[in-house]
């Protein structure tokens, strides 16, 4: 097994001088074919020659891009863990109520762990596989959405507009509603994504005593996450 890497703070991807388009759009073929696979199989069952043979390359082809599976779960898992734990963030200058830009942000965790189901449930269940640097980057994004969460709750509470006793308790309740989406959540289930985004936000907003009448204004849902780069 290659020495462990360093982990680094998320930062603009160091792209290699070849690393064009074409080269991108390689890379992110690897990591489709790898979450499905790590999702079906889980990260134990999933060899890279698994992986190889799934994409019809060579090892040096996946290679090139990634030094190991350990580093294509670390990157699967990390681009989730952002897209979904940063959704409670607003420019400084947003003026809005808490309350409105809490229904925004709501909605916006929510569709973000639906699009990221398959991530999120690799990021639980190989936990333990996970570098301690790598898990501790995690627990950071973790710990910093629940206060972001937390502080527009709070904030919504006092300007009279939610309706909910215990900040912790509620919001962890919310996090288990959402967190844990991959143990019953299927694409092909009765629910199309968007329809679950909006049955699902919903029932938070309930949870809070958010009025269905606080819609979040029109976001886009692609966004660009940082890449984690090793040394």
């Amino acid at each position: 097994m290659p020495a462990a890497r360093s982990a680094v703070r998320p930062a603009a991807p160091a792209a290699k001088p070849a690393e064009t388009q074409a080269c991108l759009d390689k890379r992110e073929r690897i990591l489709a074919v790898a979450e499905d696979l790590f999702y079906r199989n889980g990260f134990a069952g999933t060899t890279m020659d698994m992986i190889c043979a799934e994409l019809g390359v060579s090892k040096p082809f996946v290679y090139y891009y990634f030094q190991d599976k350990h580093e294509i779960v670390e990157t699967l898992a990390w681009r989730a863990t952002v897209a979904c734990l940063t959704t409670m963030k607003f420019p400084a200058d947003d003026a809005r109520p808490a309350h409105l830009k809490l229904a925004e942000g709501l909605q916006r965790w929510v569709a973000a762990c639906v699009k990221y189901f398959r991530s999120s449930a690799l990021a639980f269940r190989v936990t333990a596989s996970l570098r301690p640097e790598f898990r501790a980057e995690l627990r950071k994004l973790a710990d910093d959405f629940y206060a972001d969460l937390g502080a527009l709750m709070e904030e919504g509470r006092r300007e009279g507009k939610l309706a909910f006793e215990d900040t912790t308790v509620t919001a962890m309740a919310m996090g288990g509603a959402v967190g844990f989406m991959y143990t019953w959540y299927r694409p092909e289930g009765r629910l199309p994504p968007d329809e679950l985004v909006a049955r699902l936000t919903a029932t938070l907003f309930q949870m809070i005593g958010l009025r269905p009448s606080s819609k979040p204004r029109a976001a886009a849902l692609k966004q660009d996450h940082p890449r984690r780069t090793t040394k």
